[in-house]
């Protein structure tokens, strides 16, 4: 009578690889939910620069409007449109960041979907097909090959 016991040495090896790459993926979501927060922070900041900016624009404009830079000479008022034209352009540089920034960042709900994911799939108790069969068979489970890159 042949008796099928597994040897605790594959189980454990199975369950330090699981244990791997359940680390590897909560250091990959840790490090996703930094680059939102790094992200969110850096929106905000923008955001305040373009109201700061934009404030600083409409109290030029208004001083034009108004004539008091009606005395200065043609230089002041070329200075002044050159630094109208500066903060236009600034405005326009945050304006098309934060539309970057904005599409790159990942929402809150992706990510909570990427947890649950995760969570649901439970990595610890999750085996593929052939290590089954090569458990059932009393094999020493086969690493997994890396795959090649495409050029």
């Amino acid at each position: 009578m042949a008796s099928h016991r597994q040897k605790p040495v594959k189980a454990s090896f199975l369950l330090s690889r699981l244990r791997e790459d359940v680390r590897s993926l909560n250091s990959s979501i840790l490090i996703i939910t930094q680059k939102m927060k790094y992200l969110v922070r850096n929106e905000k900041i923008l955001g305040r620069n373009l109201i700061v900016l934009n404030k600083k624009l409409k109290a030029l404009e208004e001083k034009l409007a108004t004539g008091k830079f009606g005395t200065a000479s043609s230089e002041g008022q070329q200075e002044v449109s050159q630094k109208l034209e500066e903060a236009n352009s600034k405005i326009a540089e945050l304006e098309a960041r934060l539309v970057q920034l904005s599409e790159e960042m990942a929402s809150k709900e992706e990510l909570q979907e990427m947890h649950y994911v995760v969570d649901s799939i439970n990595p610890l108790q999750f085996v593929t097909i052939e290590q089954a069969k090569e458990l059932v068979a009393g094999k020493t489970p086969k690493k997994r090959k890396p795959k090649k890159k495409k050029k």
